[in-house]
């Protein structure tokens, strides 16, 4: 079966104003859960709320992103993708060995290969939410980048 991960595209429409810049197009994406599993809900207000309801975190840039498309992906790109995330969660995140960095990458791509279970050319939007069991993530299909191959 063939790897799908999210990728960004351009912004349709008007972009929520966020904390710095956005995610470049064509940048892998992956939904970035763990920029807030430890925050208190109430404390995210202003211009990071935005970013915590409905934002893709790009894997170049580390920034926000808000409409990615499915697309295919090889298993060494994947590879390559997850190696960077471990070494920017073990860097900017403070994950305690390069095991829990690249542990914590193989979840986050886990769930992103998972959010991407659509044809190639499928846009999608994210949707997170605190609720009874935790952080919770979803993707929703708003539409085609391309006719489905």
């Amino acid at each position: 079966m063939p790897l799908r991960l999210p990728r960004v595209v351009s912004a349709h429409g008007k972009v929520p104003r966020t904390t710095g810049p956005a995610a470049g197009p064509g940048e892998w994406a992956v939904a970035g859960a763990f920029r807030f599993a430890h925050r208190d809900p109430a404390t995210l207000t202003g211009r990071e709320a935005p970013v915590f309801h409905a934002a893709w975190l790009g894997l170049d840039s580390f920034a926000p992103a808000f409409h990615c498309e499915v697309a295919r992906i090889d298993a060494d790109e994947l590879e390559a993708a997850a190696r960077r995330l471990a070494a920017h969660l073990l860097g900017a995140w403070d994950a305690a060995t390069p095991e829990i960095a690249a542990e914590m990458a193989r979840e986050e791509f886990g769930m992103a290969l998972a959010l991407a279970d659509h044809p190639p050319g499928t846009l999608l939007a994210l949707r997170r939410e605190f609720g009874e069991q935790g952080l919770v993530e979803r993707a929703v299909v708003i539409g085609r980048t391309r006719p489905a191959p």
